[in-house]
This record gives C-alpha cells, structure tokens and sequence, in this order.
C-alpha cells in the first residue's frame, strides 16, 4: 500500500515568532515519546504502519538542538524540529490541538530559518494528514512536488 507525501517550500514573508519554546533535554524522553507517537498514530494507523515511530533516547539525544518543546505550567504541548532549511516533526498534544499551539510552533520554525538566512524554507507531509496540508497551505506554503511512497513494514 502506498501514500502520497507532498513537499511544500515557504513562500510567504517574513515571520515573527510567536513563542519561544526550549531545546529537547533526555529528561523529555518519556513524555515526548508518547505525546509524539500519540500524535502521529492516527495517520500512521490510516497507513498500515506501527504505532512505534519515535526514535530512541540516544538518537534524540544527538538532534536535541533541533528539536524545539512547547509548554504550558512545565508540561509538553508540543515540538516542532528543524534540521538544515528543513521543518520537521510538528506535532501538538490532542488536548492543545485546534487552540493555535501548531499555528505558533510552525511561525516560530519559519522564523528560526529566516534569521538564519534559509533560502529554501521546506518540509514534508502525507497526503492522509490533512489537517496539517491544510495549515501549512494557509500560512504561506506551497505543493513543490508530491511523490508516492510505498509503505514498507514487517512485523
């Protein structure tokens, strides 16, 4: 079974960031893990692919810098990960979803790269998750290409 997964390239203008998350620590480990994998199983699960998806502690561990946590009274909302011109891994926890957490955390990823003088601001989303698709497109993202990517898993 295959998926269409679009990658959309920013052409909107400048952003001004709207929060100003912290860094991922390995303390973080346990509560990113299942808010993450919480997060991504509903899509993952229209796939056909496992509910286990986020990498191990070490892993994260050697990324923290591009990996950004939300919070509200010291508990995970959400992260959103940025490695080169690239936005990855946004993802709000179900009760701070549709209250603008994802809206805050993809403008301050746009303008974590702006500063850095990014020309190509860019990111990936599957076709089935469209929620995402839909606010990405509304805040100055594009369709760039859109490939078909078939979903491989063993047990």
């Amino acid at each position: 079974m295959g998926f269409l997964v679009h990658t959309l390239e920013y052409k909107g203008g400048p952003v001004n960031e709207a929060v100003c998350p912290r860094n991922y620590n390995c303390n973080d480990y346990e509560k990113y893990r299942k808010i993450y994998e919480d997060c991504f199983y509903p899509m993952r699960s229209s796939l056909g692919l496992p509910r286990e998806c986020c990498k191990s502690s070490d892993e994260l561990a050697e990324i923290q810098d591009s990996i950004f946590i939300l919070e509200d009274n010291g508990n995970i909302i959400g992260s959103v990960a940025v490695y080169g011109n690239e936005i990855d891994d946004l993802f709000v926890s179900s009760e701070y979803q549709r209250k603008g957490c994802g809206l805050k955390l993809l403008k301050f990823a746009i303008a974590y790269l702006q500063k850095k003088n990014t020309d190509r601001i860019k990111l990936r989303v599957a076709d089935v998750n469209r929620t995402a698709l839909s606010l990405y497109l509304k805040n100055g993202f594009v369709i760039a290409e859109t490939k078909e990517i078939a979903a491989s898993y063993q047990d």
